[in-house]
């Protein structure tokens, strides 16, 4: 493993100066590296929505005596658990946007309206404008694998309060059902 975890003697410098540590008691890097150090995949190996987490500002690793390539261990654990369908849900929206417009985040309507003020193209040259560019990206996505990790998720997808996606972005209030 490139990220050197059997040097980890459980000193704990890294989860005293981690960001993520100091929001969440709960969460303690050491744990997870010691967990794929022993090769111990269980539910709270995997499942648990702290390896996601990170934020990757490299504090632990900077803080290691023992030069543990701890950010590496934690990208390695999130692969291994995206690898087995194992996301958050957050992240799996942001991939269906992908998938769908090219951006994780969409030109929406008022993005749209204030590039007409500001005197641009409604939407901008990226993917989202462009059905030959979207098609590229897709076709990308599909040889790497990434849209069968997303492939049955998201059958409706409803982002924030009162909004929905729609392929101009986000637009319409949703419809509330009546009883």
């Amino acid at each position: 493993m490139p990220s050197n975890i059997e040097k980890c003697y459980q000193c704990g410098q890294c989860t005293s100066v981690c960001p993520m540590g100091e929001q969440e008691q709960t969460y303690k890097i050491r744990k997870f590296l010691q967990m794929e150090k022993l090769g111990i995949e269980n539910e709270e190996s995997i499942m648990t929505p702290f390896i996601f987490y990170c934020t990757t500002c490299y504090r632990c690793q900077d803080n290691c005596p023992q030069g543990v390539n701890i950010v590496d261990g934690v990208l390695e654990i999130r692969a291994n658990a995206v690898h087995e369908g194992k996301m958050l849900d957050a992240h799996k929206k942001v991939a269906q946007m992908l998938m769908d417009y090219g951006h994780a985040v969409p030109n929406n309507t008022a993005g749209r309206e204030k590039r007409l003020q500001l005197g641009l193209a409604e939407m901008p040259s990226t993917a989202q404008g462009s059905d030959d560019h979207l098609d590229e990206i897709r076709t990308l996505l599909h040889l790497t694998g990434f849209d069968r990790l997303i492939a049955d998720e998201m059958p409706d997808m409803k982002v924030n309060e009162g909004l929905t996606l729609t392929k101009a972005g986000f637009d319409q209030p949703i419809a509330e059902e009546s009883a």
